[in-house]
């Protein structure tokens, strides 16, 4: 799994979701509502292998139907769509999650 355009890269288990695997790794998808496919922040632009992913439920195609692509592919909610392979994918503000030093705790 890529990331563009900051190249980040991971992997994810056969059905897992494209923010679920993202999460397991150690980055920070952008979302709103958690993952429960309400706030449409964590959708993404499909640039290669589309073919890769589960296929969009009908509640996802509904609501992902007005956002514009900035690529050529498809949109889909990275809270939804089943890794089924190597997919690339355009996000903007994935990033590792950051967790505390001891020396930041500490100062709490």
């Amino acid at each position: 799994m890529t990331v563009r355009p900051s190249g980040i890269q991971f992997t994810a288990t056969p059905g897992q979701t494209i923010m679920a695997a993202a999460l397991a790794a150690g980055y920070r998808w952008p979302t709103i509502c958690g993952g429960l496919g309400d706030c449409l922040v964590c959708h993404v632009d499909v640039l290669e292998h589309a073919e890769r992913l589960s296929t969009a439920a009908e509640s996802e195609t509904r609501v992902v139907r007005d956002l514009r692509p900035h690529g050529s592919g498809p949109v889909r909610l990275a809270c939804q769509a089943g890794v089924h392979g190597d997919v690339v994918v355009l996000k903007r503000g994935v990033r590792p999650s950051h967790k505390p030093s001891t020396d930041e705790e500490k100062s709490r």
